[in-house]
């Protein structure tokens, strides 16, 4: 029997949160294979869709919905550009009368050298498919004509999250919140000049046309799909629009209950607020976003690169082989998006993916729905070994926590780990001796037993796998550092990669249920019980009030107690 394809809906509530999602929708069309023969473990219709185009061109595009403001775009239009031809430049000689005319015309944005090259290879490609289009629609190219290859340093070049997009958006997948009263910042601002609150956020999604529109979107998507299963919502929580957020899954909640959500929680690691004010308002947005959207989600995991989600001087997780530029948001984005392309793979694998309800019912045991993830780039396996021997050997994927510095090993519950990158040929070397009957055909099930052998916990864990890899072209950023080969394995007879380009790696994300995350809720009820709302003329200026705030931390008092292996000390503090 077929399987039948269930599809998710995926919504990007903000301008990091953007960036989040445009490294990972690039590294899901990076993983698309061409043509028939082509094998892979990853089934891309539950998160893509197909289209037509006006000119009767086929198209293949995410079920998505970014919300962002006016300005965050440069040269991207809102409608994209797949559906809408480019418009020849406007000339004197169209006007309608006879007399002088006066041309004005506005400088377009300026495209990075990435952007351009894409330009041209997208004119090559449908340049071809347009001669083809008389002979037979079997001879349009199948892929795109590759990029040419070399290495893009994008670093000082990105300013926005479409700088650096590769596939192409359906015209409905962009809502720019337009008010030219909105405060607002860029991802790579630090400046405390865009900072505004989670309730100016929830306020300016109640606006009628703002709710309907977005509404209307998502009701669009969810029509088109023959079974929706959910939502993905990645969402800024530092400033207003983590309100939007908070809108949107109520509107989720309102009318489509029956349906999961997941909810990444982005923090950038680059906020670095200059005045007291500015902090405190971050801050408050920060707790209030964490209590509304886990109390709206199904699972809700917090991801940041610093080791406290509140404390923006606090230092960063290090990865063994990655080198970072925490301050830079086009850097520290790929990483947090890597782990969402792997983790994911869990519900959109080809061969038995899980449904979006069973991997909610697995990670939150008494009501516990929050979770944490971590991630390990590259798995750190040599090129001529074999992952049995590897583990045998003492060796393990370095697992680092992307939650904010919890601490997923503390009191362990559940786990989902995703290990992606290791074909079945990598999984034993030819003079490896197995048991009588033991024979192992996946990454999965070789890990498994491992992990059951020594007895590690949790008790409650599974593992999936997919052979398809991290692939890491651009404009993923070269992040990687050490002597790998072009495939990401660890070298070990000097076949580095040419010129340093790792074209993919191994990885694995776990999603964790545990005991670790007690210190990140108490801490955020510590912070949220001294905070006096009146004392702060920024939050009163953005609507937050004494009341309301009182039931924000009731909430995550109650939130908090929940995970808390001892309540009396949680309880005490709201005495003292």
């Amino acid at each position: 029997m077929a399987q039948t394809t269930r599809e998710l809906i995926t919504l990007q509530v903000g301008h990091y949160a953007n960036f989040v999602g445009t490294h990972w929708w690039n590294l899901q069309e990076a993983s698309f294979m061409y043509g028939t023969s082509a094998d892979t473990g990853i089934n891309h219709d539950f998160l893509f869709r197909e289209g037509i185009t006006s000119q009767r061109q086929e198209t293949y595009t995410p079920r998505l919905l970014c919300i962002d403001v006016k300005g965050s775009l440069c040269s991207l239009s809102s409608r994209g550009s797949l559906y809408s031809p480019p418009h020849p430049e406007p000339s004197t000689s169209e006007a309608a009368w006879d007399g002088p005319v006066d041309l004005i015309q506005q400088l377009p944005e300026v495209k990075n050298e990435y952007l351009m090259d894409l330009e041209q290879e997208d004119a090559r490609f449908y340049r071809a498919a347009d001669e083809d289009k008389d002979i037979c629609i079997d001879e349009v190219p199948e892929a795109p004509f590759a990029l040419t290859q070399k290495i893009y340093d994008l670093t000082k070049s990105v300013s926005v999250w479409s700088d650096f997009l590769r596939p192409h958006l359906h015209p409905s997948s962009i809502y720019l919140l337009n008010d030219t009263s909105f405060k607002t910042g860029r991802a790579t601002s630090n400046s405390d000049e865009g900072i505004w609150g989670f309730p100016s956020g929830s306020a300016f999604f109640q606006r009628d046309e703002v709710e309907e529109e977005v509404s209307d979107r998502i009701r669009l998507m969810a029509e088109s799909c023959n079974s929706l299963q959910g939502f993905q919502v990645l969402s800024n929580v530092h400033d207003g629009m983590g309100g939007v957020c908070y809108g949107v899954l109520q509107h989720l909640a309102d009318e489509y209950g029956s349906k999961d959500s997941i909810t990444f929680a982005t923090t950038p690691s680059h906020l670095a607020p200059i005045t007291l004010q500015a902090r405190t308002l971050m801050q408050a947005n920060i707790l209030q976003s964490y209590t509304e959207l886990i109390k709206l989600s199904s699972v809700f995991i917090p991801l940041n690169l610093r080791k406290h989600c509140w404390d923006f001087q606090a230092s960063c997780v290090t990865f063994p082989n990655l080198v970072l530029l925490e301050n830079n948001a086009y850097i520290a984005s790929s990483v947090l998006a890597a782990f969402i392309d792997t983790a994911s793979l869990v519900y959109r694998s080809r061969v038995s993916p899980m449904s979006l309800s069973c991997v909610v019912d697995f990670l939150t045991p008494a009501r516990r729905n929050v979770v944490g993830g971590s991630l390990a780039l590259p798995l750190g396996l040599s090129s001529n070994q074999g992952m049995l021997e590897w583990l045998r050997q003492g060796y393990k994927p370095q697992l680092v926590s992307l939650s904010a510095g919890c601490n997923f090993t503390v009191e362990p519950i559940s786990e989902l780990l995703i290990i992606r990158g290791i074909s079945p040929s990598r999984l034993t070397r030819a003079d490896t001796k197995l048991p009588p009957g033991v024979h192992y055909n996946s990454a999965s099930q070789l890990y498994s037993d491992f992990l059951q052998e020594c007895r590690i916990p949790p008790s409650e864990r599974m593992v999936t796998s997919v052979s398809d890899p991290l692939k890491l072209s651009p404009p993923f950023p070269s992040i990687i550092s050490g002597s790998f080969t072009e495939d990401g394995f660890a070298n070990s007879f000097g076949n580095v990669a040419a010129a340093g380009i790792i074209k993919s790696a191994p990885s694995e994300a776990g999603l964790h249920q545990s005991g670790g995350m007690t210190p990140l809720l108490h801490d955020l009820l510590t912070v949220a019980e001294k905070l006096d709302i009146s004392k702060v003329p920024a939050l009163l200026e953005e609507g937050f009030d004494k009341d309301g705030w009182s039931g924000v931390v009731e909430d995550l008092r109650t939130i908090t107690l929940n995970y808390s292996l001892n309540n009396v000390d949680i309880d005490s503090s709201d005495d003292s």
